[in-house]
């Protein structure tokens, strides 16, 4: 069997929903206020699609056309960017914000942007939200597609069905899926047994779906660009290659574009390709790159270690005191070494183990950094966490100390999964920032040594990171000055580093360059804030 990966996406789907969970949780410690309607019985249905029903607080982290849905005593409506309701609160639900003027309520009711409502069916059990300005419907156990005037453009004949996307939709029937296109056209055959179908695969162009057993990669037009021929997922996110196992128990590299390089046998692939070579293991590890020429064959016992430049390094693990051979991309020696424990070059250094302690060393070599601690770890904008005396700390290229060697833990903060020599790296952005530990409090501090939340919490994690922002990507802090404490959180610029709406908590964009929150120490205020920060509405939480 092929090792499986797990993709950024997947990863970050998981984080999102425990953050989800946390969220939630956060929600609930803070003060509850006085009601003015009892909650109503929401369905299963509401249950699944209607987080906020957990929550008596305004939440909502979506807008548009600068109206935005929120709910004052357990009934929903609308107010501008001033916080004035437009719509007024009336409706059990308002899951979604309006699309080309039109707004779903109530599960089986259409409003326009003027609160009248222009479509409603009670023979309808649910209205999903609009894409490509189809919404799907459930009616009479079946689903079909409404467009914005609340007419079936596509009748409700199927047992299931996606959202669209790029125009295009897959529906059930019989137990089997089909593309059809935005007027219901079949676009396929009911022949796909299984697939992955979703935003995430819009920028490529085509998602995976199995077909008689095996798996290969659809486009939105029906079309099996890579065909169903593999014994695991063919996906394209944002990588333009893949590895798979072919149903001859061949692997191969797929390309976005059809093209399938079959390789000689069955390899395991190792992580994700890093400047298109790829680590692969059969009886021992080797190297291919992604036109499928074997850079370094696998042979037994022997292991290889991958740079994000390309350079790599081989040893045959047979013998102890054989050390570790260092090369170019091109294949090309770059020095010999008896070094037998190193680790992959970043940003032109490598950490190399010489009597115990770890040191680092430049391409041709020669010790840049002399090994003396106990630790060392990769380079991320020009410096690295190394630990020395039992303690961590932060030294730039020159072996210059950032941050002294002091604290209980230095971990990055903000991590992304890429599996580099089979194991997870842990990689920032343009200014890493990383979490540190003093006895029992922790802190942030950025790659500079900066201290960017002072080391005195007893509680401080990363709580998620949202990629969906109109300025940058931004991660989520939860902190507390004590444990027993409320959990406060707060926002951080994960592309610069650096701390945005410091006085607000629990931030989310609205959209059209407007966000929500509430003022730090005073959760009973719902504000309304520009990408500045700058206030233009607040409130009571109970509206």
């Amino acid at each position: 069997m092929m090792l499986k990966k797990r993709s950024m996406y997947q990863k970050f789907s998981e984080i999102l929903g425990i953050a989800l969970l946390m969220l939630i949780a956060t929600i609930f410690m803070l003060p509850r206020v006085a009601l003015a309607a009892t909650e109503p019985t929401y369905q299963e249905w509401d249950k699944g699609q209607e987080h906020v029903g957990l929550s008596h607080l305004w939440f909502t982290d979506r807008a548009d056309n600068g109206l935005i849905p929120v709910r004052q005593n357990w009934k929903w409506g609308f107010i501008n960017y001033q916080g004035k309701f437009v719509i007024k609160p009336q409706f059990q639900l308002a899951r979604d914000a309006f699309y080309q003027g039109v707004a779903v309520v109530n599960r089986n009711q259409l409003m326009n942007s003027k609160g009248k409502v222009i479509f409603q069916d009670k023979g309808i059990e649910y209205i999903g939200g609009f894409s490509n300005g189809l919404a799907i419907a459930k009616k009479n156990g079946k689903m079909g597609y409404l467009n914005t005037k609340g007419k079936f453009v596509i009748s409700p004949t199927y047992e299931e069905g996606t959202s669209f996307y790029n125009q295009a939709a897959l529906v059930k029937k019989n137990g089997k899926w089909a593309l059809i296109n935005n007027k219901g056209k079949l676009l396929t055959a009911f022949n796909i047994e299984d697939k992955n179908y979703g935003p995430e695969y819009r920028k490529s162009g085509q998602f995976p779906v199995k077909i008689n057993g095996l798996w290969g990669s659809m486009n939105y037009k029906g079309k099996l660009v890579v065909p169903a021929e593999f014994q695991d997922k063919i996906e394209f996110r944002g990588n333009t290659v893949e590895w798979g196992l072919h149903r001859d128990a061949y692997s191969a590299i797929v390309r976005q574009d059809g093209l399938i390089i079959p390789l000689d046998k069955q390899y395991y692939s190792l992580g994700e390709p890093q400047n298109g070579l790829w680590i692969i293991q059969g009886s021992g590890e080797g190297i291919v790159d992604v036109s499928g020429q074997l850079i370094v064959e696998p042979q037994d016992d022997q292991k290889v270690i991958l740079s994000e430049d390309g350079s790599y390094a081989v040893r045959d693990m047979r013998d102890p005191s054989a050390g570790w051979t260092f090369y170019k991309k091109d294949q090309t020696l770059l020095f010999e070494s008896n070094y037998t424990d190193i680790q992959a070059f970043s940003e032109d250094f490598a950490a190399v183990k010489v009597n115990q302690k770890w040191g680092y060393v430049s391409k041709q070599g020669d010790i840049k950094i002399p090994a003396q601690y106990e630790e060392a770890n990769l380079f991320q904008m020009g410096s690295a966490v190394i630990r020395k005396s039992g303690k961590y700390g932060l030294i730039g290229n020159r072996g210059e100390v950032i941050l002294p060697a002091k604290y209980d833990e230095i971990v990055p903060l903000i991590e992304r999964t890429n599996y580099m020599n089979n194991r997870i790296e842990k990689v920032t952005t343009k200014n890493p920032l990383y979490r540190v530990k003093l006895k029992k409090n922790y802190g942030i501090v950025d790659s500079r040594g900066k201290i960017v939340m002072d080391v005195k919490y007893e509680i401080l994690e990363l709580e998620r990171t949202d990629y969906y922002h109109d300025i940058d990507p931004i991660a989520r802090i939860q902190y507390a000055l004590k444990a027993k404490d409320g959990l406060i959180t707060t926002s951080y610029n994960i592309e610069t580093g650096k701390r945005i709406f410091p006085t607000y908590a629990l931030v989310n964009y609205l959209g059209d360059g407007m966000y929500s929150g509430v003022p730090l120490g005073n959760n009973s205020k719902y504000v309304i804030f520009n990408a500045k920060g700058s206030e233009v509405f607040r409130s009571g939480i109970d509206g």
